[in-house]
């Protein structure tokens, strides 16, 4: 007699996670934070390209298991004497975190060896300079905080629409008409169509004190008056209606932007 011997092997599964992309975040920050690869983000989620917005649920294929978003301090014995360290949240920058503990972008930057202001959520940050608590946000309030959120959102929303001169919305824009649009739309706040003109608007701001939601303000190849606008959007990025490939993108730090770069003023209060 033959005995005939079935071994079951129980299928294994993993339970995907899920997670909502935030304003700032990328794919490749994502793909750091649950330790799998740009790639299989990009397939779990049918994405032809690296685009993501604001609100969009993404799936974490995989036995990924998200780095700890605490907002919390904690003393460490790792660190300098009289440093504390915090943990980074979806949605914080460098300029949010420094006014929370009351110091300088710059100093924070120095104290984790940091090139640039891009931080991404899980990161261990040193906040310099004693045993400061985390406090309430300071000069921020929840209105604020919704106004600058359905911005972005309004402005993430048109990525893609082609440039148009003297364009105003919706089908195309121009860079100032892509600003006012935005701004009238997400916040009820009317701008003039005019780069210029929008510059003369609202609180200067300085490069260090960015916070989403402001405007940022260029010239064109070097010419004194200002041409171009955008809405920034958190670690040295930007919105804005490119003449050459329309709503978009783009870094503070990219050649052309850095040289032309004029300054930034706050609408949202």
């Amino acid at each position: 007699m033959s005995f005939l011997l079935v071994c079951l092997v129980p299928s294994i599964s993993w339970a995907a996670l899920k997670h909502t992309v935030v304003a700032g975040e990328t794919l490749y920050e994502l793909s750091r934070r649950y330790g799998i690869t740009v790639e299989a983000l990009q397939a779990a989620n049918g994405l032809n390209g690296h685009l993501i917005y604001p609100g969009q649920t993404l799936i974490i294929p995989g036995p990924a298991k998200a780095q700890p978003a605490r907002n919390t301090v904690v003393t460490s014995n790792n660190t300098r004497a009289g440093a504390n360290r915090y943990t980074v949240r979806p949605g914080d920058s460098l300029y949010g975190i420094a006014q929370r503990y009351g110091v300088g972008v710059q100093a924070l930057k120095q104290a984790n060896n940091l090139a640039s202001d891009l931080i991404f959520p899980g990161q261990v940050l040193i906040i310099p300079g004693g045993t400061t608590r985390v406090s309430p946000d300071r000069q921020v309030s929840r209105g604020e905080t919704d106004g600058a959120r359905a911005v972005l959102a309004k402005a993430v929303s048109l990525l893609g629409k082609p440039y148009a001169y003297g364009g105003s919305g919706p089908g195309a824009f121009d860079c100032s008409g892509f600003t006012s649009y935005v701004f009238r739309e997400a916040a009820g706040i009317s701008l003039p169509h005019n780069a210029a003109a929008q510059a003369r608007l609202g609180t200067r701001v300085g490069r260090d004190d960015l916070s989403p939601g402001d405007l940022v303000f260029f010239s064109y190849y070097g010419s004194g008056g200002i041409d171009h606008v955008g809405i920034y959007v958190g670690q040295d990025r930007f919105i804005h209606a490119s003449s050459s490939q329309g709503v978009k993108y783009s870094s503070l730090n990219e050649s052309y932007y850095a040289a032309n770069y004029k300054g930034a003023t706050r609408i949202l209060r």
